[in-house]
């Protein structure tokens, strides 16, 4: 069996006066995996990962068709950031994301913004949780529609690899079509 320990620490500062330092009592993990379930093939991250596009870039090049998010998002970040970072990475990768997620107000104050999630390869929310109210969403996965998406647009396969002048005394040219 393989388990997946979170990668990236949340340590924040927030506007609201909430801090966190997960780094103070957990230690990050290393190693990001993909694991064949019946045919399909999950990617796993937990809650503060999502915020960092290259670890589900890489579970998505090493086959990935569902990334996985368990998460406890704070209200405050959740209602500016969840919906959104979701559904770029389902959309960045061609995959489809399950992002389970804590809501409501704890015992020891904090309060987390819920709103589990499933989003499609195309960036759609095909289940949505309330914020507060314990449940349960389902929505079909059709892994096919993965590679669908990647076909339309194959941005995994054209992906480059490059280097970055931070140096350049002057603004560059910009040059290409319009994306």
């Amino acid at each position: 069996t393989a388990g997946y320990d979170k990668i990236h620490m949340f340590d924040v500062d927030l506007d609201n006066g909430e801090s966190w330092r997960e780094s103070a009592s957990y230690e990050p993990g290393t190693e990001a995996f993909v694991a064949d379930i019946n045919g399909t093939k999950l990617g796993f991250a937990v809650c503060y990962d999502l915020r960092f596009p290259q670890l589900f870039r890489a579970e998505a090049m090493a086959g990935a068709e569902v990334l996985t998010v368990p998460a406890a998002f704070t209200r405050q970040t959740g209602e500016a950031h969840w919906h959104v970072l979701l559904r770029a990475r389902a959309i960045e990768n061609g995959a489809y994301i399950v992002a389970a997620a804590q809501g409501g107000l704890h015992e020891d104050g904090r309060e987390t913004y819920g709103h589990s999630l499933i989003v499609d390869p195309w960036g759609r929310v095909i289940a949505e949780a309330a914020h507060n109210e314990p449940g349960v969403i389902v929505a079909e996965i059709d892994p096919a529609q993965s590679l669908a998406a990647r076909r339309k647009i194959p941005n995994l396969k054209n992906a480059r690899d490059f280097t970055v002048d931070a140096g350049a005394g002057e603004a560059p040219r910009l040059r290409g079509a319009a994306s």
